[in-house]
């Protein structure tokens, strides 16, 4: 039966009689002043979370134990509660975390506080922790138009997305509303996450209105910087060079030119982040920034012209992806799509990259972030191209392989277009199969039932 009397102190003399230890012995052991453990006894001063710690250690308990009786017994004052909002932070301890900002958020002096704790959190990479933070301090914000209503609502959208399609549509949802209201420097940054979160889900057109708001505005910004007659105002600049948003705007909307097959402005756009003649910056972070943005430009252009038909730039841009292992399956990706629309062999490269495609294929029992579910749909595709492309040669076994591979992959990522795509083509070549091929069809089809995911075109 737990006492009903149960605090810290109460807990501690439990632990004095039954070790048979005066104040004076336990604060040696502790290393706290016996006059502070006796204060704190009679409850005459409260203590800060560094002696909870080092009581709790002394006691031999587990890091934090006493945590969700501090709060409990705490009041609000920032100087003990601010220090105990990180250490729970670091130990994980959430619920904590979300007792402790509920004891102090109604006090508007301690706002910003509370916000400067979740940013240090954030940059920590302790995004769970501050997130609890930033909802709560957006919640509180009493001022819709505040700056830093603006600043909580891109780290809430930052912080909460993950590998779930529809919740991230619902996160940016919640989040367009609030891009205005941030600093023109911050906006950049968060006119970046939402137009590459958008590409993600496949909204190709609000992808391109942003990533035209992100050009306006870091054009805008770099007019100002460099213009000498400009009024005398430092301006806030945001986390990279502000040309990189210009170039990056571009081949933003180089990319989504290209996802609708319109390679003529895919190249039109290449071609100004390819044309770096502008840029006044030279410093060696600027030139390597820079460079970065002539490497993409001569793999898209070796890619456009190949989506285009011209398959001369086959074996150059193979051999400019070699070289870049992180973009070799990336690529891949769209020249299977090449080979299946112009007929030009694709053999060697298969067998070339035979294992970087096995390897990923060996991934599908792991979900990771949003990200990566991006790549395994785009790979389920793949896979499904793949067979496809050996389909059209008749190399039936070969090919039926690949798009059963990418049946199985697809169930396990839970990619329902490409499930049924795969369904269509296997029943459309059912009579050319062998025995193991069916009995692996019949193998999955029977778990895409039990999991309701469709199966028939």
């Amino acid at each position: 039966m737990v006492p009903t009397d149960r605090t810290i102190s109460t807990e501690l003399l439990r632990y004095l009689e039954k070790e048979k230890l005066s104040i004076s012995s336990f604060a040696i052991k502790s290393g706290i002043n016996s006059g502070t453990l006796s204060r704190f006894i009679n409850g005459n001063q409260p203590l800060s979370v560094s002696s909870l710690d080092l009581i709790t250690k002394a006691m031999n308990l587990e890091e934090g134990y006493f945590y969700s009786l501090y709060v409990n017994e705490s009041t609000p004052n920032w100087r003990r509660l601010g220090p105990f909002i990180m250490r729970c932070a670091e130990l994980g301890k959430l619920y904590c975390i979300d007792q402790a900002v509920d004891l102090i958020i109604d006090n508007p002096a301690y706002s910003s506080l509370l916000f400067d704790s979740a940013e240090e959190l954030f940059h920590k990479g302790n995004r769970e922790a501050a997130l609890i933070i930033y909802k709560k301090v957006a919640e509180s914000e009493k001022h819709q138009h505040a700056e830093r209503l603006g600043l909580c609502q891109y780290r809430i959208f930052t912080c909460s997305l993950n590998s779930d399609q529809e919740h991230n549509l619902n996160c940016i949802i919640q989040f367009e509303a609030y891009i205005k209201r941030l600093p023109e420097g911050v906006q950049l940054d968060a006119l970046k996450d939402l137009t590459n979160t958008l590409l993600s889900l496949n909204k190709r057109n609000k992808a391109k209105y942003y990533a035209q708001e992100m050009g306006r505005i870091s054009r805008m910004l770099y007019a100002h910087k460099h213009n000498k007659n400009r009024p005398h105002r430092k301006p806030i600049e945001p986390a990279k060079p502000l040309f990189g948003y210009i170039l990056y705007s571009d081949l933003l909307l180089g990319s989504i030119a290209a996802d609708n097959d319109d390679y003529d402005q895919a190249i039109c756009y290449l071609s100004y982040y390819e044309d770096q003649s502008w840029i006044i910056e030279s410093d060696e972070a600027a030139e390597r920034t820079k460079e970065q943005f002539r490497e993409w430009a001569r793999g898209n252009r070796y890619l456009y012209e190949l989506m285009k038909g011209n398959i001369d730039v086959l074996e150059p841009y193979i051999e400019y992806i070699s070289s870049r292992e992180n973009e070799i399956l990336r690529a891949l990706f769209k020249i299977i799509q090449a080979a299946n629309l112009y007929h030009f062999e694709f053999d060697e490269y298969l067998e070339r990259f035979e294992n970087l495609i096995k390897h990923h294929l060996k991934r599908r029992e792991s979900v990771g972030s949003y990200t990566e579910q991006i790549i395994d749909d785009r790979f389920s595709n793949f896979l499904t191209d793949v067979g496809m492309y050996y389909i059209r040669k008749d190399n039936i076994q070969k090919g039926s392989k690949y798009i059963l591979d990418s049946l199985e992959f697809s169930y396990t990522n839970n990619n329902a277009i490409n499930i049924v795509r795969c369904c269509t083509t296997i029943e459309h070549i059912q009579s050319k199969l062998n025995y193991d091929d069916l009995e692996r069809y019949a193998e999955i089809r029977d778990k895409l039932k039990v999991s309701g995911a469709l199966i028939h075109p």
